[in-house]
Parts: structure tokens; C-alpha cells; sequence
């Protein structure tokens, strides 16, 4: 397990690599929802990269900017090793690969292509004024280049060909508020969050990037 906590973002290159093969191989043959579905799953896997290993300091920003708190050292509270894993590949596995096999229940797509364009928020607005007003913040190219459009697309074809229902919507909402409320924060934020956490962040991991180093300048 600890090989698994140090390197999941760099695995998940495994399932990132094999869906662009299939993607390159059985395009012509996928639907179109398919091709999406099969293409969110991609970038997924691409962001969690760009967020911990290129240029990384996910860790940092979330613990020393974004989320700080003063009930536990900031290299395992509130973020640390093993919940960061938790949440972002069961997210992947489960949130973004479930849309692969059922492309057509519209409401299970939905979730995950919001979710998506919410990055946005995160990572073009929110985050970069944390650390030091910059433009970018480590995941926003995934999400420029990959979340965005995907999501945009995929609501241009669901309404124009008139398969976006309403009750679609409502429950796309519904199982992304049980996803965010009920995994990210009662599991990844509760049940596996402690100050006392035996899963650090090994001190090469939290610095990479140089955010936490620039952070601290912010806050002296």
C-alpha cells in the first residue's frame, strides 16, 4: 500500500495510456457519448497527474491554503496521503468509469461532466487568488483543455438532439451532491481524516511544485 500512496497519480497513467489506444483504435465505431464518456475518464486520470506529480503541490495548496487549519500539522491534516488516494482514484474508478459502460442513462453522465466544468471555479478563480493571485494552479490545463470542452460538448449534443431530460437533470444533481456529500466529505474529509494520520505527505511530495515555499512567503 505504501507504494501504491506514493505513486497513484503516476499508475493512473496505465488506465490513461490504454483508454487513448482504444479511443484511437474504435473511434469510428463508438458512439458519440461514448467517445465522451470514454474521453472524461481520459482527462481525469490527466488532472490527478497535473495535480500531484506535473507540476504537483495539490497537497500543499490544499492543506496550507485552500483548507488550512490549525488542528493538525499541515503535511497530513486536513489532506494526507491516504485519503488523497482514496478519494481521487475511487472517483476515477467509480464516478468517471461508471458513464464508459452506460453512456446512454444521461443522469449518471451528467454528474461527473458538472463536476468537471465546477473545476473550472476551483482552479481558474478560486485557487490561483490563494496562491499569490497567479493565473494558473496545478489541474487547470486538464480542465481548460479536457474537462471543459468535453463538458460543453455533451450538453450542445444531449439538448440539441433532445435526450436531456429534466428528470435526467434532477437526478444528475442528486448523485452528484450524494457523491460530494457523502463520499468526498463523510469518507475522504471524515472517516479518513485525523491529525494524528500515520500517511504524511513525504516532505518531496508536499513541496513539489515550489507552492508550499510560496505560500508561506504569503503568509509572512
Amino acid at each position: 500500500m505504501t507504494f501504491l500512496r506514493n505513486h497513484w497519480y503516476d499508475l493512473g497513467l496505465i488506465p490513461m495510456s490504454l483508454t487513448a489506444l482504444y479511443l484511437a483504435l474504435n473511434w469510428g465505431d463508438l458512439s458519440v457519448l461514448s467517445r465522451l464518456a470514454l474521453l472524461n475518464f481520459f482527462v481525469i486520470w490527466w488532472h490527478q497527474f497535473e495535480e500531484y506529480r506535473l507540476p504537483g503541490g495539490e497537497a500543499a495548496i490544499t492543506n496550507l491554503a485552500m483548507q488550512p487549519s490549525d488542528d493538525g500539522p499541515s503535511d497530513r491534516y486536513p489532506l494526507n496521503q491516504n485519503n488523497a488516494m482514496v478519494i481521487n482514484v475511487l472517483a476515477s474508478l467509480i464516478f468517471y468509469f461508471l458513464p464508459v459502460f452506460f453512456p446512454n442513462i444521461l443522469w449518471l453522465s451528467f454528474a461527473p461532466v458538472v463536476f468537471g466544468l465546477l473545476q473550472f471555479v476551483v482552479h481558474a478563480i478560486i485557487t490561483p487568488k490563494k496562491i499569490d493571485n497567479r493565473f494558473y494552479s496545478p489541474g487547470l490545463g486538464a480542465v481548460i483543455l479536457g474537462h471543459v470542452p468535453i463538458a460543453c460538448y455533451w450538453f450542445y449534443y444531449t439538448m440539441t438532439k433532445g435526450q436531456l431530460t429534466l428528470l435526467d437533470i434532477v437526478f444528475g444533481v442528486v448523485y452528484l451532491m450524494l457523491f460530494v456529500a457523502g463520499f468526498m466529505m463523510k469518507m475522504g474529509y471524515g472517516i479518513l481524516k485525523s491529525p494524528t494520520s500515520p500517511y504524511p505527505f513525504p516532505k518531496a511530495e508536499f513541496e513539489r511544485g515550489g507552492y508550499a515555499e510560496r505560500i508561506r512567503q504569503l503568509d509572512n
